[in-house]
């Protein structure tokens, strides 16, 4: 196991800030794998995850079986660590100016495109270019640029999420939905979403649009795009060695089905489970009314358009405002708080067909 330490700017003077990976295998020897954990700081089933993976990976590694070259980012986000409120990590959003984590990660295509018409037309060398020339000064823009500039170099990216109150669910581009199931077969995911552009420059989409950028202008195949996903590990309070180990195998398992690793690949199952629906058709079903929710269904459970989901109590008056679904398919995460504001999401549904308000490009929501 390599362990690399690089420091970040400090936020305060006398406060160093690192960001640490841990690497397995031998670089140039076969596939890279990449894996995240802690973006949003205040998720942290990943985490647990990641360290169950360095013990399984250090065994590995002593018995020769890893057959490429495996990094792990045990904390990708050392800023978001730091922010406690009151006892309450607060690290899905940059308290210094309410910034989303993961979003607005660099956007090479003004860099690449400069490259190009300067003649450039070796993907490696205008990648690394670029790379050079957009380095923030920020320790934000830093961290980020860190994070995108290691996992360029490989062929698999993981980035381990979770949600509020949810069941395990993933996030992709479209062009990599088989990829995609064999990764819900090993996790037991039921649910993947996917689509063609969301928007915001999230982690896996800025991997995603960097090597799109080189096949759309016939650089590249599409075949070397790599596989970036966003993995969502439930909910805020599953956290436990139990889920943990069970994550790490079976991400040990997808690993080897991917040929990265030399162990027991995913057991195949039936793939019918595994539900696949469009970005374009979530639904972040917003409260109607203030007051304490009443559910009358759960993550995981099917729903119809129509379908009575909850209630929200008002605390004043006793009065029951109904929230009813607006599609047909499955919840996938509703708050951990109970008492709610109107206008607050107070649900994600997955829903068989596109929503007349979903765009491309702005798919994601900023909370």
């Amino acid at each position: 196991m390599k362990t690399i330490r690089t420091e970040l700017p400090n936020l305060v003077s006398g406060q160093p800030l690192f960001l640490e990976s841990r690497s397995f295998g031998e670089t140039g020897r076969g596939r890279r794998a990449y894996i995240q954990a802690g973006l949003h700081a205040d998720e942290h089933p990943g985490i647990l995850v990641i360290q169950h993976l360095v013990a399984m990976l250090d065994d590995y590694e002593k018995q020769d079986r890893i057959l490429g070259e495996i990094t792990l980012v045990p904390l990708a986000n050392p800023v978001g660590m730091m922010q406690n409120v009151l006892g309450y990590w607060a690290g899905r959003f940059d308290l210094s100016n309410g910034e989303n984590f993961n979003r607005n990660f660099p956007d090479l295509s003004q860099a690449l495109e400069k490259r190009l018409l300067a003649g450039e037309t070796d993907p490696a060398l205008m990648l690394q270019q670029s790379l050079a020339d957009t380095v923030p000064t920020d320790t934000v823009g830093q961290m980020k640029h860190l994070l995108l500039t290691e996992a360029l170099k490989h062929d698999l990216v993981l980035d381990l999420h979770c949600d509020t109150d949810a069941v395990l669910h993933l996030y992709t581009n479209r062009l990599h939905t088989e990829r995609a199931r064999k990764l819900a077969q090993a996790l037991g995911a039921d649910v993947i979403f996917v689509e063609d552009f969301a928007g915001g420059q999230p982690f896996d989409e800025a991997i995603f649009r960097v090597w799109k950028w080189f096949c759309d202008r016939e650089l590249l195949g599409s075949q070397t795009v790599p596989f970036s996903v966003t993995v969502e590990l439930r909910g805020q309070a599953d956290v436990s060695d139990v889920l943990a180990k069970q994550d790490a195998e079976a991400i040990i398992a997808f690993l080897a089905n991917e040929g990265i690793i030399s162990a027991q690949p995913a057991i195949s199952v039936n793939l019918t489970r595994i539900k696949v629906y469009p970005l374009e058709g979530a639904s972040h079903l917003q409260a109607p009314a203030s007051g304490i929710l009443a559910w009358l269904k759960k993550p995981g459970d099917t729903v119809t358009s129509g379908e009575h989901l909850a209630d929200i109590v008002s605390v004043s008056d006793g009065q029951r405002t109904p929230v009813y679904s607006n599609v047909n398919g499955v919840m996938v995460a509703r708050p951990v708080m109970k008492m709610i504001r109107a206008g607050q999401r107070v649900a994600l549904l997955a829903g068989s067909d596109r929503l007349n308000d979903r765009q491309d490009g702005n798919l994601l929501r900023h909370f």
